[in-house]
């Protein structure tokens, strides 16, 4: 398989060669743009979008924008929205046919997504970083409102005719030591301008990515991962570890219906992303970023079987009650289908008016046509793939769950967003059953040696090979293990959102001395790490071990905190560790402030 795909990479970029295409593409976003024959294409990596023509595959236009695009919207009266990405994200008015950029808005960090409020008119905005969602008036590009949310929302939709909005959050915020361990989805009521509701979504809820509602109104289906963290990770067969998942949420009380397994017993369908109901009603369809392919559900079929498991029949062998649907992987035997979209990292896609529906591939750099029969009708190149560079292939290898046994999980499933964290504990069998450890951040892990909570890897080089083999049963060539080091090698941390205009604020500078005289003998250099290891009475597991000294680099983002996530808050992490009659409760506020603008 491995061979396969260098193989297929080498052609790529061959073919590429030859028809003069040297740019780099990572297409994400698709639309079909007014007209129905062409499409709106944002590449990340170019920081641009795209108008293609959906026959050809011709790039009839280009346009460079302030950052990467995480979200397109056409609204109602044909204007192009574009919310771009970074520390002063923005959202851009884009003409459609053009791409002319109209005007520029500064939102805040990292914008994510964006809606159209169907009664107001307005605009809300996800900001991930901020933990906000904002309402916009998409004329006077003021900012009408602002909402908390919950941990870094992602997705937003309307719901309800303008009444109200569901916010997806991508993590979970909560303890790891806490029951259930799930994220959530915010219920915001429009015109009050607040959250009235969460729905916690089923223990082992993460990654939230997307939502969408169905034309009728009834239900909302969202994509996460489900992880299965309470089983030690010696297998991964059959979705011992993680399995990939989509809840229904009922609109009618907000309420969470159920949550359904993507899988089939024998396979995994991988790091489910995008999803989007089809124009008729008919059918839900998710794109599988990890095992590269869409997987199409029926919907009326779907909700007829949920019926009748409520009534208590056996709708499929395997299920035994209605508590055991997200548990049972042949729940959509006979009506989901998949369709491999011909490259590697599919991510976003669109329906066409014919019935087809076009899909990006993100690391080969191609758009992929699926017919009404699930395959493939014709494929083209937008530039030179991502994968073409080694730091590439590693990105695409770490995502990619092709390289697992029947393909459960990737690298990414616990380490999302760029190789970050999951929020849950996992326990990992490199030094014994029946300690499980919270998910660390892979950023700067081959600088700060060793590796895992007890340095039992001696680098991240050692505990990249290790991951291959232990947890993704993978017999992965050096190559796979080598490129993966380039990729994680190249990581940089996003600045704090607690800096101000990108320097500490008077409270954070307060703490830093604070900081300096009691934690940087411990945390100190440029990775804020000794690299040492200590025996620490509240931070050593019960087989009583001495624990890594953790970088504190980007920790504003990697919550819980401690071995086992037992923090949710840096504050509760602080409090009780040797500091009680040596500071404050201001010069605590103050080294709580610091230590998150790291």
């Amino acid at each position: 398989m491995l061979k396969k795909v260098l193989r297929a990479i080498v052609v790529f970029q061959i073919i590429v060669f030859l028809s003069g295409c040297s740019r780099t593409v990572a297409p994400e976003i698709v639309k079909v743009a007014s007209d129905g024959d062409k499409l709106w294409v944002t590449d990340r990596v170019g920081k641009r979008i795209m108008l293609v023509d959906g026959s050809s595959g011709k790039i009839l236009k280009r346009q460079k924008l302030p950052s990467a695009v995480n979200a397109l919207l056409l609204d109602g009266k044909g204007r192009l929205w574009a919310v771009c990405d970074g520390k002063n994200g923005m959202l851009c008015e884009l003409n459609p046919v053009t791409l002319e950029i109209l005007s520029k808005t500064p939102l805040g960090y990292s914008p994510s997504s964006i809606a159209l409020n169907e009664k107001t008119g307005a605009l809300w905005v996800t900001l991930r970083f901020d933990n906000e969602l904002l309402e916009i008036d998409p004329r006077s590009k003021e900012t009408l409102s602002r909402v908390g949310a919950g941990r870094e929302p992602v997705d937003v939709i309307s719901v309800g005719g303008g009444d109200y909005l569901l916010v997806v959050n991508n993590l979970p915020a909560m303890s790891a030591t806490a029951f259930p361990v799930a994220t959530h989805v915010d219920v915001v009521d429009a015109a009050a301008k607040k959250t009235i509701s969460q729905i916690m979504l089923v223990n082992g809820a993460t990654d939230a990515r997307c939502i969408a509602a169905c034309p009728d109104g009834k239900y909302a289906y969202v994509t996460h991962l489900l992880g299965r963290y309470q089983l030690p990770t010696n297998q991964v067969d059959r979705g011992w570890m993680s399995t990939n998942a989509m809840s229904v949420i009922s609109l009618a009380d907000f309420s969470l219906e159920t949550t359904v397994l993507l899988d089939t017993p024998q396979r995994g369908a991988a790091n489910p992303a995008n999803i989007e109901i089809s124009p008729d009603g008919k059918l839900i369809v998710i794109s599988l970023t990890g095992s590269h392919e869409l997987c199409i559900i029926d919907r009326a079929a779907l909700h007829d079987r949920l019926a009748a498991a409520k009534r208590g029949e056996k709708v499929v062998p395997s299920l035994e009650k209605w508590d055991d649907i997200p548990n049972d992987a042949g729940f959509l035997y006979g009506i989901r289908d998949f369709a491999p979209t011909g490259g590697k990292g599919t991510k976003g896609f669109a329906f066409r008016y014919d019935g087809t529906i076009v899909a990006a591939n993100y690391f080969t750099g191609t758009i992929a046509v699926i017919d009404r029969q699930n395959k493939i009708a014709k494929s083209y190149p937008l530039g030179a793939p991502v994968a073409s560079t080694k730091r590439g292939l590693g990105e695409m290898y770490f995502h990619d769950a092709s390289l697992c046994f029947q393909q459960w999980q990737s690298c990414a499933s616990c380490h999302p967003n760029d190789a970050r964290m999951d929020g849950l504990n996992w326990d990992l069998l490199n030094d014994g059953a029946g300690n499980p450890k919270n998910t660390k951040s892979l950023l700067h892990a081959h600088r700060t040696p060793p590796s895992m909570a007890t340095g039992i890897r001696k680098d991240a080089e050692t505990a990249v090979r290790s991951g291959l083999k232990f947890i993704l049963f993978a017999d992965a060539p050096e190559e796979v293990a080598q490129a993966i080091d380039v990729y994680l090698k190249s990581l940089a941390p996003k600045p704090s959102p607690h800096l101000v205009d990108g320097k500490l604020s008077e409270s954070a500078n307060r703490g830093k001395i604070i900081f300096d005289k009691h934690c940087a003998s411990c945390h100190s250099g440029k990775y804020r790490t000794n690299g040492k290891q200590y025996m620490i009475d509240w931070a050593t597991p019960r087989d009583n071990v001495p624990m890594d000294v953790p970088t504190l680099v980007e920790i504003w983002r990697t919550a819980p905190y401690l071995y086992d996530g037992r923090n949710y808050t840096i504050r509760e992490a602080l409090e009780g560790r040797g500091l009680e009659g040596k500071i404050t409760a201001a010069e605590l506020d103050d080294l709580v402030e610091y230590v998150l603008s790291l």
